[in-house]
This record gives structure tokens, C-alpha cells and sequence, in this order.
């Protein structure tokens, strides 16, 4: 009986292997579509002065609401983490796996959040100086940071929920 717990749980720490070397996979593979897609070349117009303020404005909008956009799901999915610790099966005890999946996740998410708030400062430092370019490096690099670190954390949250699916399916085999 030891052996197959012993089996069951090698097989276990294989299939969460698996599931993150694809994920490292499946992340190098969207950095790389988004390193492809920012070193495109740009066509410029010629440069017309009200054309260029709507542009800048368009630019300003579009910044802001994927920001709040990013800061708004990281922040659900906090309670969703949360809520899926809350109302887990109390019968069962979280398995230090799953324990250290729902911190990463809240992790991460709270990176993002950072990231959002040092973009949305990089942001207003600009405005106040009167520009804005959302491809300076003081801008771009922390909505990149904000993205990327939400992106993990939904995939490891993923990870949580699954591994619990499968751990109650397990218990009441």
C-alpha cells in the first residue's frame, strides 16, 4: 500500500514537471512572438500637429486602460486564490505543493500590481514634464514587468485549481 502512495506521488511531481516545462515553453514562445512584434519597424507619417495630439491621446487612453485592466484582474484574482483556500474541502489539509502554488500565484499577482502602480507613476512623471511615449523604456519595461507577471500567475493559479480538481477526484476514488 506504501508503494503505490509512493507511485502515486512520483507521478504526481512528474505531471507538475511536465505541466511547467511547457509552461517555460509555452512562455518563451510568447516572449519570443512579442520580441518579433516590437523590433518591427514602425512606418512614420509625416508629421501633422493635430493628427499628432489625437495619436498622443489615443496613446494616453490606451496605456491607461490596460493598466487599470491588469491592476482590475490581478486584484480578482487575489479573491479567487483566497476564495479557493476559503472554501476548499476542510476535510482534507492543503498539501505544502498546493500551498506554495496559491503563494506563488498571489505572488506574482502582487507583482503585477507593483508593476501597474510603477507604470501608472512613470506615466504621470511624464505627463507632468508634458509628454508621453509609452515605448520609453521607464514605461515600457514596468507594463511589460505588469503583463508578464500576471500571465504567470493565472497559469500557476490554473495549476492550483487543477491539482486540487484532481486531488479531490483522488480522495473520493
Amino acid at each position: 500500500m506504501h508503494s503505490a502512495e509512493a507511485r502515486a506521488t512520483t507521478r504526481s511531481r512528474f505531471g507538475a514537471l511536465r505541466f511547467y516545462v511547457a509552461l517555460a515553453i509555452a512562455i518563451l514562445v510568447l516572449h519570443t512572438i512579442d520580441s518579433v512584434i516590437v523590433n518591427m519597424p514602425v512606418v512614420l507619417p509625416e508629421p501633422d500637429r493635430e493628427l499628432s495630439l489625437a495619436l498622443r491621446q489615443k496613446q494616453l487612453d490606451l496605456w491607461s486602460e490596460m493598466n487599470k485592466l491588469l491592476i482590475a484582474v490581478a486584484t480578482v484574482t487575489i479573491g479567487a486564490i483566497g476564495g479557493m483556500m476559503v472554501n476548499r474541502d476542510k476535510a482534507r489539509p492543503l498539501s505544502p505543493p498546493q500551498l506554495r502554488r496559491a503563494v506563488a500565484s498571489w505572488l506574482f499577482c502582487a507583482l503585477s500590481l507593483y508593476f501597474g502602480y510603477l507604470s501608472y507613476q512613470q506615466g504621470t512623471r511624464m505627463l507632468s514634464h508634458g509628454v508621453f511615449d509609452p515605448f520609453t523604456p521607464r514605461l515600457w519595461w514596468p507594463a511589460r514587468g505588469q503583463f508578464w507577471t500576471f500571465l504567470i500567475s493565472i497559469i500557476i493559479f490554473g495549476d492550483f485549481v487543477y491539482s486540487s480538481i484532481r486531488g479531490k477526484a483522488a480522495a473520493h476514488s
